[in-house]
């Protein structure tokens, strides 16, 4: 089945995720970056949180792959964060200094449970 392999850039797939979430209530969150890094650090071998990890080095870097596939991998109120995560990075809320230290933060947190 093609289809379900079919790989994404990171551009395409945050397009596609705000495609899923686009009808979707978004509560207010402070610092979705924060709030990322604490979602992932509070469990991060979970599949999600892993993937969620990807996620957040794609939108820092600007590059990475994904499968169409992961796109339904996350749980409602992850995809908001998502979009809250997009939006934020799109509009430089946060700095490229936070972005980088977020995604070491996750990275750390991943390496100590041996993701």
């Amino acid at each position: 089945m093609a289809h379900a392999t079919e790989m994404l850039s990171a551009v395409r797939f945050q397009q596609e995720l705000r495609q899923v979430t686009r009808f979707r209530d978004h509560p207010p969150v402070g610092d979705p970056l924060d709030a990322a890094v604490k979602k992932i650090e509070q469990n991060p071998a979970y599949a999600q949180s892993r993937l969620l990890a990807r996620l957040l080095v794609a939108i820092t870097y600007e590059q990475g792959e994904f499968r169409r596939s992961e796109l339904s991998a996350f749980d409602s109120e992850t995809l908001a964060l998502i979009t809250l995560l997009i939006d934020s990075h799109a509009s430089g809320t946060s700095t490229r200094e936070e972005w980088v230290r977020a995604v070491d933060a996750v990275t750390a947190a991943q390496f100590d449970v041996g993701a």
